[in-house]
Protein backbone atom coordinates (compact mmCIF):
# COMPACT_ATOMS: atom_id res chain seq x y z
CA UNK A 1 0.00 0.00 0.00
CA UNK A 2 2.95 2.14 0.73
CA UNK A 3 4.59 1.93 -2.68
CA UNK A 4 1.15 2.19 -4.31
CA UNK A 5 0.78 5.59 -2.33
CA UNK A 6 4.06 6.49 -3.28
CA UNK A 7 3.41 5.51 -7.09
CA UNK A 8 0.40 8.08 -6.83
CA UNK A 9 1.86 10.71 -5.62
CA UNK A 10 4.79 10.53 -8.06
CA UNK A 11 1.87 10.73 -11.28
CA UNK A 12 0.35 13.33 -9.58
CA UNK A 13 2.93 15.35 -9.64
CA UNK A 14 4.10 14.38 -12.74
CA UNK A 15 0.28 15.37 -14.22
CA UNK A 16 0.59 18.77 -12.14
CA UNK A 17 3.85 19.53 -13.60
CA UNK A 18 2.66 18.53 -16.86
CA UNK A 19 -0.14 20.91 -16.65
CA UNK A 20 1.86 23.70 -15.36
CA UNK A 21 3.93 23.52 -18.69
CA UNK A 22 1.10 23.46 -20.82
CA UNK A 23 -0.51 26.78 -18.73
CA UNK A 24 2.93 28.46 -19.02
CA UNK A 25 3.15 27.29 -22.77
CA UNK A 26 -0.50 28.99 -23.10
CA UNK A 27 0.60 32.07 -21.32
CA UNK A 28 3.52 32.36 -23.43
CA UNK A 29 1.39 32.42 -27.05
CA UNK A 30 -0.68 35.00 -25.45
CA UNK A 31 2.34 36.83 -24.99
CA UNK A 32 3.92 36.61 -28.25
CA UNK A 33 0.63 37.87 -29.94
CA UNK A 34 0.23 40.61 -27.89
CA UNK A 35 4.27 41.17 -28.44
CA UNK A 36 3.18 41.21 -31.90
CA UNK A 37 0.37 43.39 -31.89
CA UNK A 38 2.61 45.93 -30.06
CA UNK A 39 4.87 45.76 -32.98
CA UNK A 40 2.47 45.35 -35.89
CA UNK A 41 0.42 48.41 -34.60
CA UNK A 42 3.07 50.50 -34.11
CA UNK A 43 3.98 49.61 -38.00
CA UNK A 44 0.68 50.29 -38.84
CA UNK A 45 0.05 53.78 -37.33
CA UNK A 46 3.68 54.61 -38.85
CA UNK A 47 2.51 53.76 -42.45
CA UNK A 48 -0.85 55.13 -41.48
CA UNK A 49 0.39 58.42 -40.73
CA UNK A 50 2.45 58.51 -44.08
CA UNK A 51 -0.17 57.40 -46.42
CA UNK A 52 -2.92 60.71 -44.83
CA UNK A 53 0.56 63.04 -44.91
CA UNK A 54 2.49 62.48 -48.11
CA UNK A 55 1.20 62.74 -51.34
CA UNK A 56 0.87 58.88 -53.43
CA UNK A 57 3.70 59.45 -55.75
CA UNK A 58 5.91 60.16 -52.70
CA UNK A 59 4.25 57.44 -50.28
CA UNK A 60 5.24 55.34 -53.47
CA UNK A 61 8.86 56.21 -52.72
CA UNK A 62 8.69 54.77 -49.16
CA UNK A 63 7.40 51.87 -50.17
CA UNK A 64 9.43 50.66 -52.57
CA UNK A 65 12.23 51.68 -50.12
CA UNK A 66 10.85 49.99 -46.56
CA UNK A 67 10.28 46.74 -48.73
CA UNK A 68 13.84 46.71 -49.89
CA UNK A 69 14.82 47.21 -46.36
CA UNK A 70 12.51 44.35 -45.39
CA UNK A 71 13.90 42.24 -47.93
CA UNK A 72 17.77 43.22 -46.75
CA UNK A 73 16.68 41.82 -43.22
CA UNK A 74 15.88 38.63 -44.34
CA UNK A 75 19.36 38.20 -44.77
CA UNK A 76 20.06 39.03 -40.95
CA UNK A 77 16.32 36.88 -40.16
CA UNK A 78 18.04 34.19 -41.74
CA UNK A 79 21.79 33.98 -41.08
CA UNK A 80 21.74 35.65 -37.66
CA UNK A 81 18.07 35.64 -35.23
CA UNK A 82 17.25 32.02 -37.03
CA UNK A 83 19.87 29.86 -36.04
CA UNK A 84 20.51 32.33 -32.57
CA UNK A 85 16.48 31.32 -31.82
CA UNK A 86 17.18 27.12 -32.55
CA UNK A 87 20.24 27.18 -30.50
CA UNK A 88 18.93 29.27 -27.92
CA UNK A 89 15.63 27.11 -27.83
CA UNK A 90 17.42 23.75 -27.15
CA UNK A 91 20.56 24.46 -25.39
CA UNK A 92 21.43 25.91 -21.93
CA UNK A 93 25.65 26.48 -23.03
CA UNK A 94 26.99 29.26 -24.18
CA UNK A 95 24.24 31.34 -23.96
CA UNK A 96 26.42 34.74 -23.40
CA UNK A 97 28.65 34.12 -26.19
CA UNK A 98 25.60 33.27 -28.75
CA UNK A 99 24.39 36.70 -27.71
CA UNK A 100 27.48 38.22 -28.22
CA UNK A 101 28.59 36.94 -31.41
CA UNK A 102 25.21 36.94 -33.07
CA UNK A 103 25.57 41.17 -32.29
CA UNK A 104 29.12 41.37 -33.80
CA UNK A 105 28.24 39.22 -36.86
CA UNK A 106 25.18 41.31 -37.24
CA UNK A 107 27.19 44.94 -37.48
CA UNK A 108 29.45 42.89 -39.99
CA UNK A 109 26.74 41.81 -41.95
CA UNK A 110 24.89 45.45 -42.26
CA UNK A 111 27.94 46.81 -43.89
CA UNK A 112 27.62 45.30 -47.29
CA UNK A 113 23.99 45.77 -47.42
CA UNK A 114 24.19 49.26 -46.31
CA UNK A 115 26.00 49.52 -49.38
CA UNK A 116 23.22 48.07 -51.57
CA UNK A 117 20.72 50.11 -50.00
CA UNK A 118 22.27 53.62 -50.53
CA UNK A 119 23.15 53.05 -54.04
CA UNK A 120 19.64 52.21 -55.11
CA UNK A 121 17.52 54.72 -52.36
CA UNK A 122 20.90 57.42 -54.16
CA UNK A 123 19.14 56.35 -57.73
CA UNK A 124 15.55 57.08 -56.52
CA UNK A 125 15.49 60.04 -54.16
CA UNK A 126 18.76 61.32 -53.43
CA UNK A 127 21.84 60.63 -50.89
CA UNK A 128 19.77 62.45 -47.75
CA UNK A 129 17.54 59.86 -47.96
CA UNK A 130 20.19 56.91 -48.76
CA UNK A 131 21.85 57.68 -45.49
CA UNK A 132 18.68 57.59 -43.50
CA UNK A 133 17.45 54.55 -44.58
CA UNK A 134 21.04 52.93 -43.86
CA UNK A 135 20.82 54.56 -40.59
CA UNK A 136 17.39 52.39 -39.86
CA UNK A 137 18.32 49.27 -41.13
CA UNK A 138 21.18 49.50 -38.87
CA UNK A 139 19.76 49.91 -35.91
CA UNK A 140 16.35 48.08 -36.61
CA UNK A 141 18.79 44.98 -37.30
CA UNK A 142 20.95 45.17 -34.08
CA UNK A 143 17.71 45.53 -31.57
CA UNK A 144 15.71 42.46 -33.74
CA UNK A 145 19.22 40.31 -32.51
CA UNK A 146 18.45 41.26 -28.91
CA UNK A 147 14.79 40.80 -29.42
CA UNK A 148 14.85 37.28 -31.07
CA UNK A 149 17.46 36.43 -27.47
CA UNK A 150 14.88 37.28 -25.32
CA UNK A 151 12.32 35.31 -27.35
CA UNK A 152 14.20 32.59 -27.96
CA UNK A 153 13.97 32.29 -23.87
CA UNK A 154 10.25 32.55 -24.29
CA UNK A 155 10.43 35.89 -22.86
CA UNK A 156 7.94 37.56 -24.67
CA UNK A 157 6.73 40.00 -21.90
CA UNK A 158 9.64 41.50 -21.66
CA UNK A 159 9.82 42.46 -25.36
CA UNK A 160 6.29 43.55 -25.14
CA UNK A 161 7.91 46.24 -23.44
CA UNK A 162 10.57 47.46 -25.84
CA UNK A 163 8.70 46.84 -28.83
CA UNK A 164 6.43 49.38 -27.40
CA UNK A 165 9.40 51.32 -26.71
CA UNK A 166 10.47 51.18 -30.76
CA UNK A 167 6.95 50.50 -32.83
CA UNK A 168 4.60 52.72 -30.61
CA UNK A 169 7.12 54.99 -29.86
CA UNK A 170 8.43 55.98 -33.46
CA UNK A 171 4.48 55.99 -34.73
CA UNK A 172 4.12 58.42 -31.62
CA UNK A 173 6.87 60.72 -32.88
CA UNK A 174 5.48 60.71 -36.69
CA UNK A 175 2.50 61.52 -35.41
CA UNK A 176 3.72 64.44 -33.87
CA UNK A 177 5.85 65.53 -36.33
CA UNK A 178 2.68 65.20 -38.82
CA UNK A 179 1.03 67.65 -36.46
CA UNK A 180 3.53 70.25 -36.94
CA UNK A 181 3.79 69.76 -41.11
CA UNK A 182 7.44 68.75 -40.39
CA UNK A 183 7.30 64.55 -41.21
CA UNK A 184 8.82 63.50 -44.62
CA UNK A 185 10.03 60.10 -45.82
CA UNK A 186 13.63 60.76 -44.42
CA UNK A 187 12.34 61.75 -41.35
CA UNK A 188 10.29 58.65 -40.82
CA UNK A 189 13.68 56.64 -41.30
CA UNK A 190 15.61 58.83 -39.35
CA UNK A 191 12.86 58.42 -36.57
CA UNK A 192 12.91 54.35 -36.91
CA UNK A 193 16.55 54.77 -36.50
CA UNK A 194 16.22 56.51 -32.70
CA UNK A 195 13.64 53.97 -31.69
CA UNK A 196 15.39 51.14 -32.62
CA UNK A 197 18.44 52.54 -31.56
CA UNK A 198 16.97 53.03 -27.78
CA UNK A 199 14.80 49.53 -27.80
CA UNK A 200 18.02 47.84 -28.38
CA UNK A 201 19.57 49.17 -25.19
CA UNK A 202 17.23 48.27 -23.18
CA UNK A 203 16.49 44.55 -24.45
CA UNK A 204 20.70 44.31 -24.23
CA UNK A 205 20.50 45.57 -20.51
CA UNK A 206 18.01 42.79 -19.54
CA UNK A 207 19.85 40.27 -21.40
CA UNK A 208 23.08 41.65 -19.15
CA UNK A 209 23.06 39.23 -16.82
CA UNK A 210 23.08 36.68 -19.40
CA UNK A 211 25.98 37.85 -21.07
CA UNK A 212 28.70 38.24 -18.03
CA UNK A 213 31.91 35.91 -18.32
CA UNK A 214 31.12 35.16 -21.33
CA UNK A 215 34.90 35.00 -22.70
CA UNK A 216 36.95 35.74 -25.85
CA UNK A 217 34.63 35.22 -28.60
CA UNK A 218 36.05 33.71 -31.67
CA UNK A 219 33.99 34.91 -34.95
CA UNK A 220 34.64 32.83 -37.60
CA UNK A 221 33.33 29.44 -35.84
CA UNK A 222 30.13 30.96 -34.87
CA UNK A 223 29.97 32.36 -38.36
CA UNK A 224 30.67 29.11 -39.49
CA UNK A 225 28.46 27.34 -37.21
CA UNK A 226 26.04 29.81 -38.29
CA UNK A 227 25.62 29.70 -42.23
CA UNK A 228 25.40 25.90 -42.01
CA UNK A 229 22.44 26.29 -39.56
CA UNK A 230 20.72 29.14 -41.73
CA UNK A 231 21.89 28.85 -45.40
CA UNK A 232 19.20 26.93 -46.61
CA UNK A 233 16.63 29.08 -44.35
CA UNK A 234 18.45 32.00 -46.24
CA UNK A 235 17.79 30.68 -49.55
CA UNK A 236 14.03 29.94 -48.79
CA UNK A 237 13.17 32.82 -46.77
CA UNK A 238 14.87 35.09 -49.75
CA UNK A 239 12.77 33.52 -52.42
CA UNK A 240 9.81 34.71 -50.30
CA UNK A 241 10.51 38.15 -49.72
CA UNK A 242 11.27 38.40 -53.31
CA UNK A 243 7.79 37.01 -53.71
CA UNK A 244 6.43 40.06 -51.53
CA UNK A 245 8.67 42.87 -53.08
CA UNK A 246 8.62 41.86 -56.89
CA UNK A 247 4.44 42.99 -56.65
CA UNK A 248 5.01 46.57 -55.23
CA UNK A 249 8.41 46.81 -57.40
CA UNK A 250 6.58 45.28 -60.93
CA UNK A 251 3.61 48.05 -60.03
CA UNK A 252 5.71 50.76 -59.44
CA UNK A 253 8.01 49.99 -62.61
CA UNK A 254 5.17 49.36 -65.25
CA UNK A 255 2.54 50.85 -63.87
CA UNK A 256 3.77 54.11 -61.75
CA UNK A 257 4.27 54.62 -57.76
CA UNK A 258 0.91 55.84 -57.53
CA UNK A 259 -0.16 51.84 -58.08
CA UNK A 260 2.25 50.55 -55.57
CA UNK A 261 1.19 53.22 -53.19
CA UNK A 262 -2.41 51.81 -53.80
CA UNK A 263 -0.87 48.22 -53.12
CA UNK A 264 0.67 49.11 -49.94
CA UNK A 265 -2.50 51.47 -49.12
CA UNK A 266 -4.67 48.05 -48.94
CA UNK A 267 -1.98 45.69 -47.17
CA UNK A 268 -1.80 48.65 -44.63
CA UNK A 269 -4.61 47.49 -43.54
CA UNK A 270 -4.46 43.66 -44.28
CA UNK A 271 -1.55 44.54 -41.56
CA UNK A 272 -3.85 44.39 -38.27
CA UNK A 273 -3.37 40.78 -38.49
CA UNK A 274 0.12 41.03 -38.40
CA UNK A 275 0.52 40.36 -34.74
CA UNK A 276 -1.58 36.93 -35.14
CA UNK A 277 0.22 35.83 -38.42
CA UNK A 278 3.81 36.73 -37.71
CA UNK A 279 3.79 35.94 -33.87
CA UNK A 280 3.02 32.39 -35.05
CA UNK A 281 7.05 32.12 -36.40
CA UNK A 282 8.28 33.63 -32.84
CA UNK A 283 6.03 31.11 -30.94
CA UNK A 284 5.91 28.29 -33.36
CA UNK A 285 9.45 28.03 -34.02
CA UNK A 286 11.30 27.71 -30.75
CA UNK A 287 8.26 25.92 -28.78
CA UNK A 288 8.51 23.05 -31.97
CA UNK A 289 11.93 22.79 -31.83
CA UNK A 290 11.85 21.89 -28.19
CA UNK A 291 9.13 19.69 -28.63
CA UNK A 292 10.46 17.84 -31.53
CA UNK A 293 13.55 17.39 -29.32
CA UNK A 294 12.52 16.08 -26.46
CA UNK A 295 8.86 14.29 -27.44
CA UNK A 296 8.99 13.40 -31.23
CA UNK A 297 6.96 14.89 -34.43
CA UNK A 298 3.80 14.30 -33.65
CA UNK A 299 4.24 16.67 -30.56
CA UNK A 300 5.37 19.30 -32.51
CA UNK A 301 2.85 18.82 -35.10
CA UNK A 302 0.83 19.50 -31.84
CA UNK A 303 2.45 22.32 -30.59
CA UNK A 304 2.07 24.17 -34.35
CA UNK A 305 -0.99 23.51 -35.30
CA UNK A 306 -2.64 24.37 -31.63
CA UNK A 307 -1.44 27.73 -31.65
CA UNK A 308 -2.20 28.39 -35.81
CA UNK A 309 -5.86 27.36 -34.12
CA UNK A 310 -6.48 29.71 -31.78
CA UNK A 311 -4.78 32.56 -34.15
CA UNK A 312 -7.33 31.26 -37.24
CA UNK A 313 -9.81 31.72 -34.34
CA UNK A 314 -9.09 35.26 -33.24
CA UNK A 315 -8.48 36.53 -37.33
CA UNK A 316 -11.83 34.63 -38.35
CA UNK A 317 -13.98 38.37 -37.20
CA UNK A 318 -11.37 40.34 -38.69
CA UNK A 319 -11.02 38.43 -42.07
CA UNK A 320 -15.36 38.54 -42.02
CA UNK A 321 -15.32 42.58 -41.77
CA UNK A 322 -13.01 42.85 -44.77
CA UNK A 323 -14.66 40.97 -47.02
CA UNK A 324 -17.87 42.51 -46.45
CA UNK A 325 -16.97 46.23 -45.55
CA UNK A 326 -14.58 46.98 -47.39
CA UNK A 327 -15.14 50.19 -48.44
CA UNK A 328 -16.10 51.49 -44.83
CA UNK A 329 -13.08 50.50 -43.53
CA UNK A 330 -11.13 52.51 -46.19
CA UNK A 331 -12.94 55.22 -45.41
CA UNK A 332 -12.51 55.15 -41.75
CA UNK A 333 -8.51 55.28 -42.46
CA UNK A 334 -7.83 57.20 -45.07
CA UNK A 335 -10.97 59.85 -45.18
CA UNK A 336 -13.72 59.51 -47.18
CA UNK A 337 -12.01 61.99 -50.02
CA UNK A 338 -8.98 59.74 -50.32
CA UNK A 339 -7.77 58.56 -53.75
CA UNK A 340 -7.98 54.72 -51.67
CA UNK A 341 -11.53 54.59 -51.44
CA UNK A 342 -11.85 52.95 -54.55
CA UNK A 343 -9.66 50.12 -53.80
CA UNK A 344 -12.98 47.65 -52.24
CA UNK A 345 -12.55 45.09 -54.48
CA UNK A 346 -9.04 44.97 -54.24
CA UNK A 347 -9.16 44.52 -50.58
CA UNK A 348 -11.68 41.78 -50.84
CA UNK A 349 -8.72 39.87 -52.55
CA UNK A 350 -6.05 40.26 -50.62
CA UNK A 351 -7.43 39.35 -48.06
CA UNK A 352 -8.61 35.75 -49.46
CA UNK A 353 -4.68 35.85 -50.61
CA UNK A 354 -3.73 36.39 -46.75
CA UNK A 355 -6.11 33.55 -45.44
CA UNK A 356 -4.16 31.38 -47.88
CA UNK A 357 -0.84 32.71 -46.79
CA UNK A 358 -1.93 32.14 -43.05
CA UNK A 359 -2.32 28.68 -43.41
CA UNK A 360 1.21 28.47 -45.32
CA UNK A 361 2.86 30.52 -42.79
CA UNK A 362 1.94 27.46 -40.31
CA UNK A 363 3.52 24.70 -41.95
CA UNK A 364 6.50 26.96 -43.18
CA UNK A 365 7.44 27.62 -39.66
CA UNK A 366 6.67 23.69 -38.67
CA UNK A 367 9.46 22.80 -40.92
CA UNK A 368 11.71 25.16 -39.62
CA UNK A 369 11.45 23.88 -36.41
CA UNK A 370 11.73 20.33 -37.79
CA UNK A 371 14.95 22.30 -39.91
CA UNK A 372 13.73 20.49 -42.85
CA UNK A 373 15.45 23.57 -44.37
CA UNK A 374 16.73 22.50 -47.51
CA UNK A 375 13.20 20.98 -48.68
CA UNK A 376 11.84 24.06 -47.82
CA UNK A 377 14.23 26.07 -50.13
CA UNK A 378 13.20 24.18 -52.80
CA UNK A 379 8.94 24.90 -52.27
CA UNK A 380 9.77 28.90 -52.47
CA UNK A 381 11.45 28.50 -55.36
CA UNK A 382 9.13 26.79 -57.17
CA UNK A 383 6.32 29.29 -55.54
CA UNK A 384 9.59 32.27 -56.52
CA UNK A 385 9.36 30.97 -60.37
CA UNK A 386 5.80 30.90 -60.84
CA UNK A 387 5.21 34.17 -59.39
CA UNK A 388 8.47 35.44 -61.77
CA UNK A 389 6.22 33.85 -64.38
CA UNK A 390 3.20 35.40 -63.74
CA UNK A 391 3.70 38.79 -62.04
CA UNK A 392 4.79 40.81 -65.09
CA UNK A 393 2.48 39.42 -67.91
CA UNK A 394 -0.99 40.20 -65.02
CA UNK A 395 0.53 43.96 -64.12
CA UNK A 396 0.67 44.77 -67.57
CA UNK A 397 -2.07 43.63 -68.09
CA UNK A 398 -5.14 43.76 -65.20
CA UNK A 399 -2.52 46.18 -63.01
CA UNK A 400 -3.51 45.90 -58.98
CA UNK A 401 -5.58 43.18 -59.38
CA UNK A 402 -3.37 40.92 -61.53
CA UNK A 403 -0.65 41.28 -59.13
CA UNK A 404 -2.04 40.24 -56.24
CA UNK A 405 -3.66 36.93 -58.50
CA UNK A 406 -0.60 36.01 -59.30
CA UNK A 407 0.41 35.96 -55.26
CA UNK A 408 -2.18 33.63 -54.60
CA UNK A 409 -1.54 31.11 -57.12
CA UNK A 410 2.45 31.25 -55.52
CA UNK A 411 0.67 30.79 -52.36
CA UNK A 412 -1.21 27.94 -53.39
CA UNK A 413 1.99 26.28 -54.87
CA UNK A 414 3.42 26.72 -51.55
CA UNK A 415 0.95 25.07 -49.52
CA UNK A 416 0.36 22.26 -51.31
CA UNK A 417 4.16 21.93 -51.92
CA UNK A 418 4.26 22.17 -47.60
CA UNK A 419 1.66 19.74 -47.18
CA UNK A 420 3.06 17.09 -49.17
CA UNK A 421 7.00 17.14 -47.28
CA UNK A 422 4.84 16.99 -43.88
CA UNK A 423 3.39 13.86 -45.20
CA UNK A 424 6.76 12.61 -45.79
CA UNK A 425 7.95 13.64 -42.57
CA UNK A 426 5.51 11.54 -40.77
CA UNK A 427 6.03 8.52 -42.53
Amino acid sequence: METDNRISIADERSWLKSLSRGRSLEMQGFWAIADQGVVSLGNFLTTIILARTVSPHVYGIWTVIFGLILFLNVLHASLITYPLSVRLASRDAEKGQLVVASLALTTLLVLPQALILFVVVFVIAGPTLGMCACLALLFWQLQETTRRALMAGLSFRTTLFTDAISYLGQAGVLWLLARNGKLSVEVGFAVIALTCGVAAVVQLTRLGVRLRGTGPIRLRPWARSFWETGNWVLGSNLLGNFSLQAVPWALFLFRGPAEAAAFQAISNLLGVSHPIMLSLGNIIVPAAAVAHVKRGFVAARRVALRHAAQGGLLLLPFVAALLIFPRPLLELFYGQGSPYVVLASALRLLTVVYALNYFSLTLKFLLNALEKNRLQFVVELCGTLLLAVLVVPLVLRFGLSGAIFATGLALATRLASNMVILRQVKA
